[in-house]
C-alpha cells in the first residue's frame, strides 16, 4: 500500500493540482420519515443527481444522516445541519419556539430577558395508548412526535412501561443578570451553528457540569441551544489565567479561493529506482512525509466540499531542501496565499525571506525558537512552554499536597526547576518544596519516605529527562506503601517513558502535558480514521493527523476571507488531535501555545485534565 501511495505522490509533483469546486454545498440532516426524493423535490434537482453526490446514502436513509446538498433557498422545513452528524440541534428560525428573544445587539444590557420552554410529563403506565394520553392533555399525535423525538416508536403507536413522555409545553420569562454572571463565571455566548458537544470539548467540561450551572436552561438536556443564550461554564475561581478561553468560530465567506503550496521532501529523484520496500523500511522521514500528506489530502478535501475552492501546487523540495533554491528562483510561490513546509528549519527561514505569505512550519525543532521572520508560523509549541503549563496547572489545582520535585545536574533540567517553584511560590499556601537530585547516580526510596505522609497526597514532579533517574523515581514511587497516596507529573512524555509499562503508570496516576490529545468518541476523530482507512486501508499515523489537523486549521481560518495572523486574535481552535493557540510576537514569528493536561486512568485510557 505504501508503494502505491508513494507511485501516486511522484505522479503528482509532475502537475499542479486544481482541488476547486465551483459551487458551494452545505451539509444537511436528514429527518425522521424523509426520503432522498423528498429533499431532491424541495431543492428542484433530480433524485439521481442527488444520489450522486451521496454515492453512499441509500434512497431511505435513516434520520439523522448527513448528506451533502447544494447551496440551497429551501423551505423552512430544511434546517441544515452542522457540518458533523451530531445529534443536537440549534434554534435559529424566527418561528422557533426555543429561539432566544434577546438579540445579540444588546449585549450591553446589565438584564435580559429570555423566554424558556419547560414541559409536563407524564410516566407511561400499562394499557395507556397514543390516543388516551393525547386526549388526556389536549394534544395532537404529532405534537407528542414533536415533543419526544427520541422516542421513535410514537409514530407506530407503540409505548414501553416507564417511559417518561414530554406532553404539555410550558413558556417561562425568565430575567438574567448578566453582570452578576460574568462576575462569577467563565461564560459563553451561543453563535450560530455551535452544538453541546463542540463546548463541553472545547472547555473540556461535561454536559452534566453545564445541566447542573445552567438550570434555567431545561432544553439542555436535549443538546438543544437557542443563539444569544449566556451559559455558564465554570466558577470563575476555577478559571486559569493561563488558558486561552476564547474559542475560534469556524466561518467561510460566499466564493473564497485559496492558492496552497505545499513543500515537502518527497526525494523522488533518489528514490526512482528503488523498490517501495527500500524507500520505507526504516526510513523515518519518507514515511512521516508522506503519511503527513496522506492526511493533508484529506483536509483538502473536507475543505473543498464545503464550497471553498482551493487550488494546490505541490512541490518535492528534495534532499535537505536542495530544490528549494529553484523554486524560489523561478518565481513558483508568487501568487500563494500560505505555504505549509518545509520540513528543514533552516530552509523554512529562506523560503520565508522570498514569499509574501505565511509560512506554516509543519513540526517542531529544536531551532525553531531562534526563527525572527514576521512570517513563520510555529505549529508546535516551545518546550518551555510545557514547564510553565504544568506548574500554572499544578498551582491552580493545590489542595495542601506535599510535593516533590526530582532533578539532576544538567543545566537545563535546573532552569526547568526553578520555573516550576517560581510558579508554585506564587500559591499563598505553598512553602515547602523538597527537591531531589541523584546522589551516585540513583535517588534513595528513602529519601521521598522519609517526608511523604499517608495522610496527605503526594505530588512527585519529574523535572529531569534522564533515562535513568526517571526508571528509578518511578519505581520508587509504584513500590510505596498502598496507605501513601501518590500522582506523578511530567513536564512531557518523552522518550525516557517508552521502556515503562503502561499499568505501571496507571498505578502512580501518571499525568503530563502533551501537545496532541486524541479524543476517541469525538465525532472528528471517527470521521477522520474512517476517511483515511477507506481511503488508505490503514489508520492515521500520528503524522497524518498532524497533516490533516495543520492544513485544516490553515485553509479554514484563511476560509473566513481574513488574513491568517488576523485570525489567530479570535481565538482557539479544537482540531482531530491538536489545539491551535496562536500567538503572534510584535516583531517576530506567530507561535503555537495549545497544549493539554493528560492523565492515565486504571483501565489504561487518557483523560484530559485541561
Amino acid at each position: 500500500m505504501k508503494k502505491l501511495q508513494f507511485l501516486l505522490l511522484v505522479c503528482i509533483l509532475t502537475f499542479t493540482v486544481s482541488c476547486g469546486q465551483q459551487k458551494r454545498y452545505v451539509s444537511y440532516k436528514i429527518q425522521e420519515g424523509e426520503t432522498m426524493r423528498d429533499i431532491a423535490d424541495r431543492l428542484d434537482m433530480r433524485t439521481k443527481d442527488l444520489l450522486r453526490l451521496n454515492p453512499d446514502v441509500g434512497r431511505r436513509p435513516e434520520a439523522n444522516t448527513v448528506i451533502v446538498i447544494p447551496n440551497p433557498k429551501i423551505k423552512n422545513s430544511i434546517s441544515p445541519s452542522t457540518s458533523s452528524p451530531e445529534e443536537e440541534t440549534i434554534a435559529t428560525t424566527e418561528t422557533d419556539k426555543h429561539k432566544d428573544t434577546t438579540p445579540e445587539t444588546e449585549d450591553d444590557n446589565t438584564e435580559f430577558q429570555q423566554t424558556i420552554v419547560e414541559y409536563e410529563t407524564h410516566e407511561v403506565q400499562k394499557g395507556e395508548t397514543v390516543y388516551r394520553i393525547t386526549k388526556q392533555y389536549g394534544i395532537t399525535k404529532d405534537d407528542l412526535i414533536k415533543f419526544n423525538p427520541e422516542y421513535t416508536n410514537i409514530q407506530s403507536n407503540n409505548l414501553s412501561i416507564g417511559q417518561i413522555l414530554k406532553v404539555k409545553e410550558i413558556k417561562k420569562t425568565i430575567t438574567i443578570d448578566k453582570e452578576e454572571v460574568l462576575e462569577k463565571f467563565l461564560t459563553h455566548t451561543v453563535k450560530s451553528k455551535e452544538t453541546m458537544y463542540s463546548l463541553t470539548r472545547f472547555y473540556n467540561v461535561s454536559k452534566e457540569d453545564l445541566l447542573r450551572l445552567n438550570p434555567e436552561y431545561p432544553d439542555l438536556v436535549d443538546n438543544k441551544l437557542s443563539i444569544g443564550q449566556l451559559l455558564k461554564i465554570k466558577p470563575i475561581e476555577e478559571v486559569s489565567k493561563k488558558e486561552n478561553y476564547t474559542f475560534y468560530k469556524d466561518s467561510i465567506e460566499i466564493d473564497t479561493s485559496i492558492n496552497l503550496a505545499i513543500l515537502l521532501p518527497f526525494k523522488a529523484d533518489e528514490y526512482n529506482t528503488k523498490s517501495s520496500k527500500d524507500i520505507f523500511e526504516g526510513n523515518q522521514l519518507a514515511n512521516m512525509v508522506t503519511d503527513f500528506y496522506l492526511g493533508a489530502e484529506i483536509a483538502i478535501d473536507s475543505i473543498k466540499k464545503q464550497g471553498v475552492l482551493v487550488n494546490v501546487n505541490l512541490f518535492d523540495t528534495g534532499n535537505r531542501g536542495k530544490n528549494i533554491a529553484t523554486i524560489l528562483k523561478n518565481k513558483r510561490l508568487e501568487n500563494t496565499d500560505v505555504v505549509i513546509g518545509p520540513f528543514y528549519s533552516d530552509k523554512a527561514e529562506v523560503v520565508a525571506r522570498d514569499v509574501n505569505a505565511p509560512v506554516v512550519f509543519p513540526h517542531y525543532s529544536s531551532k525553531q525558537s531562534k526563527f525572527s521572520s514576521s512570517k513563520l508560523v510555529k505549529t508546535s509549541p516551545e518546550k518551555d512552554n510545557y514547564t510553565e503549563y504544568l506548574a500554572s496547572y499544578l498551582k491552580d489545582n493545590y489542595k495542601d499536597q506535599e510535593i516533590f520535585i526530582v532533578s539532576d545536574e544538567k543545566k537545563d533540567t535546573n532552569i526547568s526547576v526553578s520555573k516550576i517553584i517560581s510558579e508554585l511560590k506564587k500559591h499563598d499556601s505553598i512553602n515547602n518544596i523538597h527537591v531531589l537530585k541523584p546522589e551516585k547516580g540513583y535517588i534513595k526510596r528513602e529519601r521521598f519516605t522519609s517526608k511523604m505522609s499517608s495522610k496527605r497526597h503526594n505530588w512527585v514532579i519529574l523535572a529531569s529527562e534522564d533515562n535513568v533517574v526517571v526508571a528509578d523515581a518511578l519505581n520508587s514511587m509504584i513500590s510505596l506503601p498502598d496507605e501513601t497516596k501518590v500522582q506523578v507529573f511530567a513536564t512531557s512524555k518523552g522518550s525516557a517513558y517508552d521502556k515503562i509499562d503502561n499499568n505501571k503508570l496507571a498505578s502512580i496516576n501518571f499525568t503530563y502535558v502533551s501537545n496532541t490529545y486524541s479524543d476517541e468518541d469525538a465525532i472528528e476523530t471517527k470521521d477522520f480514521n474512517n476517511k483515511y482507512l477507506q481511503k488508505n486501508n490503514t489508520i492515521p499515523s500520528d503524522y497524518a493527523i498532524k497533516g490533516f489537523d495543520i492544513t485544516y486549521d490553515v485553509l479554514m481560518r484563511l476560509a473566513s476571507g481574513n488574513e491568517l495572523t488576523d485570525t489567530f486574535k479570535k481565538g482557539v481552535s479544537l482540531r482531530v488531535e491538536n489545539k491551535f493557540d496562536y500567538h503572534k510576537k510584535m516583531f517576530g514569528s506567530s507561535g503555537n501555545q495549545g497544549l493539554f493536561i493528560v492523565k492515565y486512568n486504571e483501565d489504561l485510557s487518557l483523560s484530559r485534565l485541561r
